[in-house]
This record gives structure tokens, sequence and C-alpha cells, in this order.
């Protein structure tokens, strides 16, 4: 029994429309629009104290629930209800501690694909964690055991960009290029969008994005590739890769990691993802859905695993604590987070000790007006300077 231990007295969620200001386009999928999820609790310690948490998750239909003959519509609804549900659900729980909470919310049956359970319950776990921390009057950070988080604490962090499939990449006259971003805001870590139909296009494609950034950006430079589940198999990533290598070997020396290349329930295919990982760390993604996901990555090949905010604050965790036993290679990445859960995912980067220091931030190239009640209190978390935002001290909770 501990004295930290809570119960939740109350659970409600609520949901804010995100319209893009121009579509994020990935392979085979594009994301005009998402949910904002938003999870209130109120939960009472051992000594009787109440606090007040709050979680957030971006419920994106076409990343976490792409296939379905159901509308975009009835997918979203579904996912708000079971948000709904989820949150109804920690009111008849405990006291325990938040990772006790998550143990419950993992078995609770729901009707949508894994990794968009993964979304609706991360908003409710996010929220848990914060009520707990608030309860104790701590950051939740210091509370954590050591396994779990970084041993370092950043209050900086540089800024990865994502150039998505088809985005323009100079002065082409069709929005916003890839070159006006760098020169504003002197960023020098990109996450290149590939389609996966065609190794060769890609590996041009990521030519022609590097070539940009290398003539645009002062100093070193960096690129991470994400097929977004666009190839059918390993063997089409290792030609696109080889063929970076033979035409454009700088560029190809720039990719840091790449991530999620085939689909998230193909077969496992151990030595197609070795092949890959001895070319560039190959790290899972859209495949991890939950903390059983994480004991045969190993096996199955990959070389590293990507952290979400969006699929909570106990698996974002637990994955990084597995990765460090494990020798994994992990990385802190975003899902177009806004406002409280761009909060959320930037304490999360500036926390943990990820492989790689840049942190994904896109929400500021395709829903910038999302942010705007952000940018009023936290101005330097939402601006982009030098390359970097500016996330703070911690604050009692998890932000």
């Amino acid at each position: 029994m501990r004295s930290t231990d809570i119960r939740i007295r109350e659970a409600a969620a609520t949901f804010q429309d995100v319209s893009l200001d121009h579509p994020l386009r990935l392979s085979g999928a594009t994301v005009d629009r998402f949910t904002l999820a938003l999870v209130t609790v109120t939960a009472e310690d051992r000594s009787g104290r109440l606090a007040e948490g709050t979680g957030s998750s971006v419920l994106s239909v076409p990343w976490a629930w792409p296939r379905s003959a159901a509308t975009w519509e009835a997918r979203d609804a579904a996912l708000r209800d079971l948000t709904r549900r989820l949150a109804e659900t920690v009111t008849d729980l405990g006291p325990a501690d938040p990772f006790d909470f998550y143990a419950d919310l993992a078995s609770a049956p729901g009707e949508v694909p894994d990794l968009a359970v993964a979304l609706a319950r991360g908003a409710v776990d996010n929220a848990v964690h914060d009520a707990w921390a608030r309860a104790a009057g701590r950051s939740a950070w210091s509370m954590y055991a050591p396994e779990h988080t970084g041993s370092a604490r950043r209050d900086r962090l540089p800024v990865q960009h994502v150039v998505g499939v088809g985005d323009p990449l100079d002065d082409e006259g069709s929005g916003r290029s890839l070159r006006d971003w760098v020169r504003s805001e002197g960023i020098a870590h990109l996450k290149v969008k590939v389609a996966g139909a065609d190794p060769d296009d890609d590996a041009k494609r990521v030519a022609e994005v590097y070539d940009v950034l290398r003539r645009t950006a002062p100093g070193r430079v960096s690129l991470s590739v994400d097929p977004n589940e666009g190839y059918r198999e390993a063997a089409g990533v290792v030609a696109m890769l080889d063929a970076l290598r033979v035409d454009a070997p700088a560029a190809y020396a720039a990719v840091a990691y790449l991530e999620q290349p085939v689909p998230r329930d193909a077969e496992p295919d151990p030595r197609g993802m070795r092949a890959i990982g001895r070319r560039v760390p190959v790290l899972v993604d859209e495949g991890l859905a939950g903390v059983r996901d994480l004991a045969d990555l190993v096996d199955h090949g990959w070389s590293g695993l990507v952290v979400k905010a969006a699929k909570g604050q106990t698996l974002a965790l637990t994955a990084f604590a597995h990765a460090r036993a494990h020798g994994l290679r992990v990385m802190v990445q975003d899902l177009t987070a806004v406002d409280v859960a761009l909060a959320h995912s930037a304490r999360l980067a500036a926390a943990l000790s990820p492989s790689w220091p840049a942190f994904e931030y896109n929400s500021r190239q395709y829903a910038p007006k999302a942010n705007a009640r952000l940018a009023e209190g936290r101005p330097d978390l939402v601006a982009v300077r030098d390359g970097h935002v500016v996330v703070g001290p911690p604050l009692a909770g998890i932000y």
C-alpha cells in the first residue's frame, strides 16, 4: 500500500475538432482533420487529498484506423465513444498507481483496432498520471522509478520538421516550402515521409530533401525516413536504401533511422528487418500499440521503437524501460499534437533520454491555430527559434 495511491472519483471526456490548414500526406493516407480528446479526472489519495488531472490524445483516424468499410465519421465517433467508456471505467478502480490503472484499461474490450484503442486509452492514462502526481503535489517525473526515465533533463529541444509526401521543397509557389521553413526557423533535422510505392522514387525524394536542407541549413543536418507502413516487405526498403547510398551517398549518410516501413500486421520477418537495420536503425511505431507488443521486438529484428505521448504515459515509460534493458534505440515522436497534447509531448521528450535529440513538432506546420491558447502562456514552447523550442521547468503533474 502506497500513500500516493489514488482513487478516481470523477472522470469526463470532451473533444475538440481540429482541421489542418493543408493536408499531411502519408503513404496511402491523408490527414486533413483529427479529434483532440481531453480527459479530466478528479483523484483522491489515501489521505483524502483531492486533485484534478488532465490528459489528452490525438485521435487520428487515418493513422490509427486506416482500413475500414466505415466512414471517417463513423470511425471517429467510435473512438470518441471508446474514450468516454474508458474514462468511466477508471472511476471503478483503485486505490492504485497509474501503472495499475493502465493494466485494467489495457484489458478493456473494444471494437476498434489495437492502435486506435491505444489512442483512446492514452488520453485516460495521461489524465490519471497527471492527477496522481498533482495529488502528491509533485512533478510526475520525480516519482517514477529510475528505469522509466532518462538520466538527463533537457530544457531546450531541437525541432524535427516533417516533410509530407508531396510537400513543396523549394520556392515553387504551391504553399510554404521546405526552404522557407529552414530559412525562417533554422531547422537542421527533418523527417521525410515517403510513399513506399517505388524504391527508386523514394530514394530520389529523400535525396532532393537532403539537397534543400544541406544548401539552406548551416552546420550539421540529419534525416529520418518514414514510409508509414508503405512497403509490403523489407526487400523494397533495402532496395530504396541501397539506391540512395549509390545515387546520393551524402544523403544516405545523413539518415539517422527509419520508422515502420511495413504494415503493422505483416508477418514477422526478422531477417528482412535485420537487413534494414544493418543499413540504418529501423524502429517500430504503428506496430507498437500496447505493452504486450514489446516482448517480441528483438526476436522480430527491430532496432528500436518510437514512443508517443498520445499512446499514453504508461506505455511510453514502459517501452522506454524495455528498450534500455534490451539494447534497443528509442525515439520520442509526435502525432500532430496541439495545445495540452503538445505540452505533454514536449515534456516527454525533455524528460527521457532518446537515442536522437530532435523533437518532432509538426502541428506548427499543419494546425498552428490550434496552438493559439498554448502560445499565450508558453510562447517559447510554440515558437521555434534557432531550430529549437524551450520546454521550461516541470510543473506538478506530467507537464
